[in-house]
C-alpha cells in the first residue's frame, strides 16, 4: 500500500480501470512531493473509499490517475465530539488529533464561558482552515472518513437534537473515566453511538451541568490535575474511540 495518500474526486461507483481526478488542491501537493505519472499512491474521497492507484498525467492545474485495486473500507466510528467554542489555534490542533482518532463528527459548542472568546471560530475562514486540516490529519492517519464539521451552537440546540449515549468530560464528574469504559465495553451503558462533551476553560455552569444529565450525559473524571480543553478532548475521544473498536471487534468475532 502506498504510504502517499490524495483526496481524489467522484470515487464512488467506480470500478478498477477507470480514471479518477484528484481534487484540484492536491495537485500541488503531488508537484511538491515530485511524483511522476506511473508512481503509485493511494486516494480517498473522505467518504470511506480508498483506491490504490497510478498517477497517469500531471500537468500545473490537474493530476489524474488510474484506480488498481479498491482497498476494503473501515466502517466509521459512531463518535461524536462536541468542544467548546475556544482558542482558535488550539481548537484547529484539537481537529488534527480527533481526526486521527476517529471521531465522525466535530461541533463546537457556545457553552457560557465560551461567550467572551475572542478568537473562537465563529468565522465560516475557521470552518475552512479545520476542515484543511481534517483532511491534512485524514491522509496521515490512513483512516477512510472525513468527520462532519458543524458550526458553532448553544447548548440548548445541541442538547435538544442529541441521541444515543454521551460521556461529559468534567472536572466534578463522579464516575472515573476507566469505569465508564468497563462498563460500556461489558455492553451497558455507552453503547454506540457515543457523543463525548468537553467543556470550556473554567468548566461548565451548574446549569449547564444539570441539562447535560437530563439530556442523558453521564459525567466522567479524567484526571484530578486541571487539564486544558483540547488536552481533555484528545483523551476522552482516544478512550472512546479504543472502547468503541473493541465492541466493533467482539461483535464481528460473535457474528
Amino acid at each position: 500500500m502506498s504510504d502517499q495518500t490524495f483526496f481524489a474526486d467522484g470515487l464512488a461507483g467506480l470500478e478498477a480501470g477507470a480514471r479518477a481526478e484528484l481534487a484540484s488542491d492536491e495537485v500541488s501537493h503531488v508537484r511538491a512531493a515530485r511524483l511522476r505519472p506511473g508512481r503509485r499512491l493511494a486516494v480517498i474521497d473522505g467518504a470511506g473509499s480508498r483506491w490504490e492507484a497510478e498517477l497517469v498525467a500531471l500537468d500545473r492545474r490537474r493530476a489524474s490517475c488510474r484506480l488498481l485495486a479498491p482497498v476494503p473500507p473501515e466502517p466509521a466510528l459512531p463518535l461524536h465530539l462536541w468542544a467548546p467554542v475556544a482558542n482558535r489555534d488550539r481548537s484547529l490542533w484539537l481537529v488534527e488529533k480527533v481526526v486521527e482518532l476517529g471521531a465522525a463528527t466535530i461541533a463546537w459548542i457556545e457553552w457560557e464561558r465560551s461567550r467572551s472568546v475572542a478568537d473562537a471560530g465563529r468565522s465560516e475562514g475557521f470552518l475552512r482552515r479545520a476542515e484543511g486540516r481534517a483532511r491534512a490529519a485524514l491522509k496521515q492517519s490512513g483512516r477512510g472518513w472525513l468527520p462532519r464539521l458543524r458550526s458553532p451552537v448553544a447548548p440548548e440546540e445541541a442538547l435538544g437534537r442529541h441521541e444515543g449515549a454521551g460521556w461529559l468530560a468534567d472536572a466534578e464528574g463522579g464516575r472515573r473515566l476507566g469505569d465508564a469504559i468497563v462498563r460500556g465495553s461489558a455492553g451497558g451503558g455507552a453503547g454506540p453511538p457515543l457523543t463525548v462533551a468537553v467543556g470550556p476553560e473554567g468548566g461548565l455552569t451548574h446549569s449547564e451541568r444539570r441539562r447535560c444529565r437530563a439530556a442523558g450525559f453521564e459525567p466522567v473524571s479524567l484526571s484530578p490535575a486541571t487539564l486544558r480543553f483540547e488536552t481533555a478532548a484528545v483523551v476522552v475521544v482516544g478512550w472512546a474511540a479504543a472502547m468503541l473498536e473493541e465492541t466493533k471487534t467482539k461483535r464481528t468475532t460473535r457474528g
